[in-house]
């Protein structure tokens, strides 16, 4: 499917077991994303970050240096006790000095308090336990902002919207884009985009990110800003696979991360996306650091994985996994329900699978994802 046709209708399937259904988005699937605003700076603001991962803690740093009264709350004690009487998270965002402004607390419910920004920055599978139990404290009005990659569990709900059914009244904020933590957290600028059916809300957290951390646009295609962090992870391990096999060939590089955003933006308005947004910083800027950065985790796994070594070898030795390597069977079901052709995405899926990965293989990969294509 070329990227180029105009999406369909988004159709409502109910979820069963094994059935993981559709993307379900409000607002029609063919309407264009928002310009990029520039967002006059507001006052200072009371925010909450659930979950002082690298990401909500160095999310945190950049809103208290910008002025901002930060409240954090972390699963484990020690990261809270840590951040409070060190200003270091030495578990996930060692050697950054943190900003005197965060304030760590024990309880999430004290946490979000009277904040008007609540962060959720818990990977997908903690979201409702982290999220239910201070429902009841949040702010009337209160914006949520969704940091997290993936759907709800189960589900191919995106999470945006699950966190707007979680909470009622209180409408959520994408983050999108290419934002490594130890990167802006240390001052350099991020460019990042901010997606919401709610224009107000995306406006408001765009003014709140305001300063020298980030340069944040705003979008009203959610599916496609959210889709597009979900695949980009896929597609980042077949450029570390790429980067193995070839030997830093950049001829092949820049036809695999040009058809890569094909694919992206196929599958993404399959789904109610706008192609567009996946040509912008929500697909082809977050592939481009996720595929390249040398503290990339999707992109170190497919290197290792082009070095011969197995999944279960991988996550052995490591502890992890990626989170490419749990979704590279989502996008490929995703290509399936909306008709798209994705071989690449389809290449990597066997090589999680066991088949083992050659530079002849991807480049037959490429080849079918160029067919009947515009160059």
């Amino acid at each position: 499917m070329n990227a180029s046709v105009k999406p369909r209708p988004v159709r409502a399937i109910p979820v069963s077991k094994g059935d993981f259904g559709v993307v379900r988005t409000r607002g029609r699937s063919d309407e264009k994303p928002a310009r990029s605003q520039t967002v006059a700076r507001p006052a200072r603001t009371k925010i909450a970050v659930l979950g002082a991962g690298n990401m909500g803690t160095a999310l945190a740093h950049a809103l208290a240096c910008g002025g901002h009264d930060l409240t954090v709350w972390d699963f484990f004690p020690e990261v809270v006790v840590d951040i409070r009487t060190r200003r270091e998270n030495r578990r996930f965002l060692p050697g950054v000095r943190l900003s005197e402004g965060i304030r760590a607390v024990e309880s999430p419910v004290e946490c979000v308090t009277g904040a008007a920004l609540v962060a959720v920055c818990v990977p997908s599978v903690f979201v409702r336990s982290t999220l239910a139990p201070v429902i009841p404290a949040l702010r009337k009005g209160a914006y949520l902002l969704n940091v997290a990659k993936g759907f709800a569990p189960g589900t191919r709900l995106i999470l945006p919207l699950w966190l707007e059914q979680l909470a009622p009244g209180h409408a959520c904020v994408h983050l999108a884009g290419p934002a490594i933590a130890p990167e802006f957290a240390r001052g350099q600028t991020a460019s990042v985009v901010l997606a919401s059916s709610d224009a107000s809300a995306a406006q408001s957290v765009a003014g709140w990110l305001a300063g020298p951390y980030f340069i944040a646009g705003t979008t009203s295609d959610v599916a496609g800003a959210v889709l597009g962090g979900i695949l980009k992870n896929v597609y980042a391990i077949l450029l570390g696979c790429l980067e193995t096999l070839s030997g830093h060939s950049r001829n092949l590089e820049a036809a695999v991360v040009t058809a890569s955003v094909r694919e992206m933006a196929a599958i993404a308005v399959a789904h109610g996306g706008h192609a567009g947004t996946l040509l912008g910083l929500a697909g082809l800027g977050d592939l481009v650091v996720t595929g390249f950065s040398p503290v990339s985790r999707n992109r170190r796994f497919g290197q290792l994985l082009a070095a011969g070594r197995s999944v279960a070898a991988i996550e052995r030795e490591t502890g992890w996994l990626p989170e490419g390597a749990r979704g590279a069977a989502a996008a490929c079901a995703l290509a399936r329900s909306g008709g798209v052709s994705a071989p690449l995405a389809r290449w990597v899926n066997r090589l999680l699978a066991g088949t083992p990965p050659t530079l002849a293989g991807l480049v037959r990969a490429l080849r079918l994802s160029q067919q009947g294509r515009p160059q």
